[in-house]
């Protein structure tokens, strides 16, 4: 397992609500498999995927970002760091 630089990158969430958010990386975490994007959370790392609302990974430089709800619908509008 190593951890990797994570400069930049953000993941994406949205809550129940429809709300976008974004999370800043901690690292990366390659496992020797796959790529996980470490976030805090509730004071300890966790991965991304793990965390209630994920969405994908981003770069921040993404202002508008377009998230697919999982009732079908689309949510647009800039995502609150």
């Amino acid at each position: 397992m190593s951890l990797l630089a994570a400069d930049g990158h953000v993941a994406l969430f949205v809550t129940d609500e429809g709300d976008a958010r974004r999370l800043p990386l901690v690292c990366w975490r390659d496992d020797g498999v796959t790529v996980h994007g470490m976030v805090l959370y509730r004071g300890a790392l966790h991965r991304a995927e793990y965390v209630p609302g994920f969405r994908r990974y981003a770069h921040p430089l993404e202002d508008d970002v377009r998230v697919r709800r999982e009732d079908g619908s689309a949510h647009s509008g800039k995502a609150a760091v």
